[in-house]
């Protein structure tokens, strides 16, 4: 990252940006040449533009153009085939989530080659999460599971994937210690940035239109024709006007011609009535599809073009990190010290109680269920209260972790301690499954203690050698949760219990009591 200039014209140290580091390779002077050559508007290190908020506005194309009309359609079929006809089309009404997901994917993937980029290799991942989770909700199971859950993770699944699929997200355009600006782009700055671009890019499409009629009609075989078209539509007009005044009196001349043409005027009458109510159903629906086509186009265009997506200037968010690290290194130390003292104390001191899980023992008043649902919201409370504890300790310690070696060893301490609390809670677990079966909420409980386990032990890596934490966290988080999403979990326990019951290790009346309580 580029060295700043202090007043007293001392250059301050490289930005080290990301928590838990080893090691940070700074490329002050490369990377201020590669930006002082890269062209007005093309995509920097760091996302958006080289050149920050002195961009230049994006215009339009004809590709920009012929996609807001498209995405007109895409903002309809977003409420058309989830919300208004899906139990009408599908038998399963799930499909329309499935149908919109593959239609949108398409569309995006449509612009972006169309507007001459490519998308990145982790892109492809992204893709491949976004159409589980919308692809899921096809299967006989979809979106049962997780309900709300699922349908919010497949929107900003969405979102999140088409910054990426542009090369946008901000950070070398992958995935990073950034996320919550990523995550601000896709869900705020980009589509509400140019929410408007929308009816822009539709204007610059018929300003091209009626330049490109213009020209053809100002050749004289298309000017003759022309007039031609414009003489039949005005002799139509003129014969409309004078069979107001003929139908009458002809009607009134012949009993069979009158109620020839009586039958047509109600004909006519029905169908007019008929587009009266329809209009106004159709009016409410514009009422949701138009903004809906707005906000993703806005975001796509965004995306695609490059307008509002670099309205953070990489330096002063280097700057916002440097100026978090405030906190002393002996306070830091002091802190995780004690902390690390606390947990060793409550550890040696409930060893009989935490640890009875391991080889199947109850403490003396708990029965298996007491005793799984006491420990494990608790420890699993611990781990994610000391997830947090670390983050804050590496970021606001004026030593950073790749300098300060007793810092690393407080991390892998903290780090080593949870990990033991959590397989505590993963032995009662167990011991709760081993006793009552399964259950969804069970099931859900123990992806989560192994996607946290997992988090800890990069954080340990971390200290030894380079491990981008974010993005292993997140795509683990992302292939889990995906998992969950398409596979029949729910089936799967259902066939598990049953398995039990019939081999006799589980008692069928006390696995139905036991459904009730929270795992």
């Amino acid at each position: 990252m580029e060295q700043e200039k202090k007043p007293a014209g001392m250059p301050c140290p490289p930005c080290k940006s990301a928590p838990f580091s080893r090691a940070v390779k700074p490329a002050a002077q490369e990377n201020a040449v590669q930006e002082a050559a890269a062209p007005l508007g093309a995509p920097c290190q760091y996302g958006g533009s080289a050149v920050g908020r002195t961009e230049k506005t994006p215009g339009f194309t004809g590709v920009d153009a012929a996609f807001a009309c498209g995405f007109l359609a895409v903002g309809w079929l977003f409420w058309e085939l989830q919300l208004w006809s899906g139990w009408r089309w599908f038998g399963n009404a799930g499909t329309g989530t499935a149908l919109f997901t593959a239609l949108f994917a398409g569309a995006v993937l449509a612009y972006v080659y169309l507007a001459k980029l490519r998308p990145p290799r982790e892109s492809w991942f992204w893709l491949a999460v976004l159409l589980c989770l919308g692809l899921g909700y096809a299967l006989p199971y979809g979106g049962g599971l997780l309900g709300a859950v699922h349908y919010g993770a497949l929107l900003f699944t969405a979102e999140y994937w088409t910054l990426s699929a542009t090369g946008r997200l901000l950070k070398s355009g992958k995935t990073s210690n950034w996320l919550p600006l990523d995550v601000l782009n896709a869900l705020f700055v980009l589509p509400w940035g140019n929410f408007m671009r929308l009816p822009a890019a539709f204007v610059f499409g018929l300003k091209g239109l009626g330049r490109r009629v213009r020209a053809a009609r100002s050749e004289p075989g298309e000017r003759s024709r022309g007039k031609r078209l414009l003489g039949v539509l005005g002799g139509v007009a003129l014969a409309l006007l004078c069979l107001c005044f003929v139908l009458p009196l002809l009607m009134a001349a012949d009993d069979g011609f009158a109620s020839l043409l009586s039958g047509f005027v109600g004909r006519l009458a029905a169908w007019f009535s008929g587009w009266r109510d329809s209009w106004t159903e159709f009016v409410v629906k514009v009422f949701f599809a138009l903004p809906t086509a707005l906000y993703l186009y806005g975001l796509v265009y965004g995306a695609v073009r490059g307008r509002r997506a670099c309205v953070y200037d990489k330096k002063e968010v280097c700057a916002v990190q440097r100026g978090l690290r405030f906190a002393p290194r002996s306070t830091v130390l002091t802190a995780l010290f004690v902390l690390c003292a606390v947990y060793l104390l409550f550890i040696s001191m409930q060893a009989k109680y935490l640890f009875g899980a391991f080889w199947g023992a109850l403490p003396e008043g708990f029965s298996y269920s007491e005793y799984a649902r006491q420990g494990f919201f608790e420890l699993c409370r611990v781990a994610a209260i000391n997830i947090v504890i670390l983050l804050a300790a590496n970021v606001m310690s004026r030593a950073q972790a790749a300098e300060n070696c007793l810092l690393r060893v407080c991390n892998t301490a903290l780090s080593a301690l949870t990990l033991l609390l959590l397989a505590t809670a993963a032995a009662k677990m167990a011991l709760y499954i081993a006793a009552y079966g399964l259950t969804v909420k069970r099931v859900l409980a123990s992806v989560f203690l192994v996607w946290m386990a997992c988090v800890f032990v990069c954080v340990i890596l971390r200290q030894f050698r380079t491990v981008a934490l974010v993005r292993v966290a997140l795509f683990l988080g992302a292939v889990l949760f995906a998992l969950l999403c398409v596979l029949p979990v729910g089936d799967g326990i259902s066939t598990y219990n049953a398995a039990r019951v019939q081999a006799g290790t589980l008692d069928p009346d006390v696995m139905e009591q036991e459904m009730r309580p929270l795992v």
